[in-house]
């Protein structure tokens, strides 16, 4: 009986090329997919940039933010008013750019825990209408050098494959200044450290028009829970789902303000934070103090004005 090779033969690379599919699937799994996003064929100067923030009690701030992005290019800002009900609203210090239709105000007052959701909101909503949308907060100033737009950052070469680029900040001190002014944040603080664990964090700019919401869930604020490629300010692929990376500072970073002035931060505590409570959890509370002290100076007059504004001893 003569048995032919190819009936032997055929199943058996069937069933290689089907084992073969499934590793490429299990290997598919485990590393960033590289996109090559179309070259785009906009004049840098038609290239649309816009800016998600939630504001909690930032209103002294508000004006000098909302300037600066408008400086560096931005062609919108999207802001998520988060105040407690009975405040002043965002919209109350911010009309002028409102009626130039530069500022949209979204009304999430007096709710807890709502950075996620009016991230996936925003991006949900607007990204078809954008080339890319960053999330940053009201404490955080993108610094590109060199004086370019953000239009002109985001058209580098380097960005063609990223569907995400995160900007570590850079964490500035609070100069040994005690009290709020009522001055420019970046005019007040000019100190800063690059020795600081916390530099690793970063906020994404994303791309708009991304098959599926960047945010997929309301667990991450700042970085994706979808498998899109993701890179540092070098173009570097990093990972897609880590907020934390190593920081570099040679295209552009994030001046961050977390702290400002000791009197600012303990109203910072007292008022909340858009996802918890800190000055009545103790524990919280007296960690959120070293935090300050892991950026600044301690010093007797910080201490005094803690133990006052807290009625606690602290040391």
């Amino acid at each position: 009986m003569k048995i032919k090779i190819n009936n032997i033969i055929k199943p058996r690379l069937k069933f290689i090329f089907f084992l073969i599919f499934l590793l490429m699937i299990q290997v598919n799994k485990k590393i960033n997919i590289l996109e090559e996003f179309p070259q785009n064929t906009k004049d840098i100067k038609d290239i649309k940039v816009c800016l998600c923030m939630l504001g909690k009690k930032e209103n002294p701030y508000a004006k000098e933010t909302v300037q600066y992005y408008k400086n560096i290019g931005y062609n919108h800002i999207y802001i998520y008013d988060n105040n407690d009900i009975g405040d002043e609203k965002l919209e109350d210090v911010l009309y002028n750019e409102i009626n130039n239709n530069f500022v949209t105000i979204i009304d999430v007052r007096g709710l807890r825990k709502q950075q996620c959701s009016s991230y996936k909101h925003c991006y949900e909503k607007y990204n078809k209408y954008y080339d890319w949308l960053s999330f940053f907060d009201f404490d955080e100033f993108l610094y590109i050098k060199n004086n370019k737009t953000i239009q002109e950052f985001l058209s580098d070469e380097k960005y063609k494959k990223c569907a995400n680029v995160k900007i570590n900040w850079l964490s500035y001190t609070d100069n040994d200044l005690i009290y709020y002014e009522n001055k420019s944040v970046l005019e007040r603080f000019k100190s800063y450290r690059t020795d600081l664990g916390i530099n690793v964090h970063t906020k994404s700019t994303v791309r708009g028009g991304l098959r599926r919401n960047y945010w997929s869930s309301y667990h991450n604020s700042h970085t994706s829970e979808v498998k899109f490629t993701s890179c540092n300010t070098f173009g570097e692929i990093v990972p897609y789902n880590l907020v934390y990376i190593k920081p570099n500072y040679d295209f552009a970073y994030l001046k961050h303000f977390s702290t400002k002035t000791i009197e600012e931060f303990c109203l910072k505590l007292k008022r909340g934070y858009p996802a918890y409570d800190v000055v009545n959890n103790k524990k919280l509370l007296n960690r959120r103090l070293n935090d300050f002290f892991s950026v600044n100076k301690k010093t007797k007059e910080k201490i005094d004005f803690i133990k006052n504004f807290f009625k606690i001893d602290f040391e």
